[in-house]
């Protein structure tokens, strides 16, 4: 059950048990008169929004989160491209002229990602052909299993629950008037990716405010390089720090951080 996504220069593997699910709207224009009843008129037009999953069993916790990271970064810079799924009977479905508007993932049972992403393409009355599914990439060297994350040298508590990933972008299709589909409305525009750790600190919750205080001046407002479980991700900045109410001795809490993508993923 492979998925991919090609634009045409970068070929995506999508992992997995891939499927996409798809929603239909077309954007109406229903006029009101005074003291009349509407009328609907049909303006043409006509998107679909793809919910896509796509799931790897990789070696371990930072294996996995290496994948899902070059998943993001990769479909961070794709244009309209070629989606491709098939189901565990063996039926495939594609799609033409995609845009990957945002995706997220994250690991389950500290090796099995999972990834969600979503979608856009023009309603079409034909399908493309089924292409190549890329082969999976291997072993990313230095990934361990520690949940253990550091921002520019900081510990950020331990015992860290994850890291979950998201890729965050702009790049809408404008609705044909009068006929059907769409075209892209390109280039992509605000490219970011979020990267979430959830964590713990070891403190009473009279102090958890002064702990997290601490922890973000220490941190600092530059770009840092957050590490954790075998792998660096260079020029993050921490965006918010945010505890869960508790009156235990120690406290959850979660720590964003944003990057700007690279061009070259």
């Amino acid at each position: 059950m492979p998925g991919y996504f090609d634009d045409g220069t970068r070929h995506v593997d999508l992992g997995y048990h891939v499927f996409a699910t798809p929603s239909a709207y077309r954007r109406n224009v229903r006029l009101a008169p005074h003291s009349a009843v509407a009328s609907v008129l049909g303006s043409g037009g006509g998107v679909l929004e793809l919910a896509v999953t796509g799931q790897r069993d990789r070696a371990n916790l930072g294996d996995a989160e290496r994948w899902l990271y070059e998943r993001l970064r990769a479909l961070a810079f794709t244009g309209p491209g070629e989606l491709g799924c098939e189901d565990h009977l063996g039926n495939r479905a594609t799609f033409a002229q995609c845009v990957c508007t945002g995706a997220a993932g994250e690991v389950h049972a500290f090796r099995f990602a999972e990834l969600q992403a979503e979608f856009l393409c023009p309603e079409a009355s034909a399908a493309p052909a089924w292409g190549t599914v890329p082969a999976a990439p291997g072993f990313y060297a230095g990934s361990v299993w520690e949940q253990q994350y550091e921002a520019g040298g900081v510990a950020l508590g331990h015992h860290a629950e994850g890291l979950r990933l998201e890729m965050q972008r702009q790049w809408p299709l404008r609705e044909i008037p009068r006929a059907r589909g769409a075209r892209s409305r390109g280039p992509v525009s605000g490219a970011v990716i979020r990267l979430v750790v959830t964590s713990h600190a070891t403190v009473t919750a009279e102090h958890l405010a002064r702990y997290l205080e601490g922890l973000a001046r220490d941190v600092g407002s530059c770009p840092v390089a957050l590490t954790g479980n075998g792998h660096t991700y260079a020029g993050c900045v921490l965006e918010s720090l945010r505890p869960a109410h508790t009156d235990r001795r120690w406290g959850r809490f979660v720590a964003e951080f944003v990057q700007e993508v690279d061009c070259d993923g």
